[in-house]
C-alpha cells in the first residue's frame, strides 16, 4: 500500500497536465478505483494497459518498469485478505501517534480504538461486523442473476444473465473473478454457488466475525 502512494507521488509532477486527462490523473489521484489498478484479473489488467499504451506511450513505459504486484490488484496474492491499494489506514494511525511515540500512549490509543470498534460491532444483530454485513447484503441482492451448475468435486460453473461465465471452487474459496480470494468476502458468483449448495454465506466468513 505504501508503495502505491510512493508511485502516486512520483507520477504526480509529470503526468497531471491537461493533455493527459483520460488515464493518468485517475491513476495518480484514485488508485483504489481506477480500472487499470483495480482490475481484479490479469487479462483485464492487460487489456487496460494495452488501451493505456495507445493513449500515452511514455507513461505506459514508465509504469512497465514497476512490478504490477506492487500496485495492481490483478497481481495481488490474496494472503493479506485485502484489496486496498492506498495507505489511508496507516496514515490515520500514524497521524494519531505522531504526537507521542511512547509505548504507553500508543497502547492506550489502541485499547480505546478497539473498544470503540467493539461497541460498533455490538450494534449489529448478525454474526458479522456491520461493514461486512453491508457488503455481503449488497452482493446477495445480485447473486440471483447467476445460475450455478456443479462441475465436479467442489467446483461450480456460474452463468449470468449476460452469459458471462465464472468458475468457483468452494473448498479453496476462490472464483475466476478473484474477488473472493482477494478480500475473503464471497462475491455474487460465490454466493450463487453457496445458495445452490444450500449453504449460508455467513459461514464462509470466519475472519470477519
Amino acid at each position: 500500500m505504501a508503495f502505491s502512494i510512493q508511485m502516486h507521488d512520483a507520477m504526480q509532477p509529470k503526468w497531471t497536465m491537461p493533455s493527459r486527462v483520460k488515464y493518468i490523473p485517475n491513476i495518480v489521484t484514485d488508485l483504489d478505483t481506477n480500472p487499470t489498478t483495480s482490475a481484479p484479473t490479469i487479462p483485464e489488467f492487460e487489456n487496460f494497459m494495452k488501451e493505456f499504451s495507445q493513449y500515452d506511450r511514455e507513461a505506459y513505459e514508465w509504469l512497465k518498469q514497476i512490478a504490477p504486484a506492487n500496485w495492481a490488484r490483478s497481481n495481488f496474492l490474496g494472503r493479506a485478505v485485502s484489496d486496498v491499494l492506498i495507505s489511508n489506514m496507516c496514515e490515520v494511525l500514524n497521524g494519531k501517534i505522531e504526537k507521542g511515540r511512547e509505548k504507553l500512549y500508543i497502547r492506550e490509543y489502541l485499547i480505546k480504538r478497539i473498544c470503540n470498534v467493539m461497541k460498533e460491532m455490538k450494534k449489529d444483530k448478525g454474526p458479522l461486523t456491520p461493514t461486512t454485513t453491508n457488503i455481503l447484503d449488497a452482493r446477495k441482492a445480485v447473486a440471483s442473476q447467476y445460475i450455478a451448475r456443479w462441475n465436479g468435486g467442489d467446483k461450480y460453473k456460474l452463468t449470468g444473465d449476460l452469459q458471462d461465465q465464472h468458475d468457483v471452487d468452494v473448498r479453496k474459496q476462490t472464483c475466476s473473478c478473484r474477488k473472493w480470494e482477494l478480500i475473503g468476502i464471497p462475491y455474487r458468483h460465490a454466493i450463487a454457488t453457496l445458495n445452490e449448495m444450500s449453504k449460508d454465506s455467513e459461514d464462509e466468513l470466519d475472519i470477519y466475525k
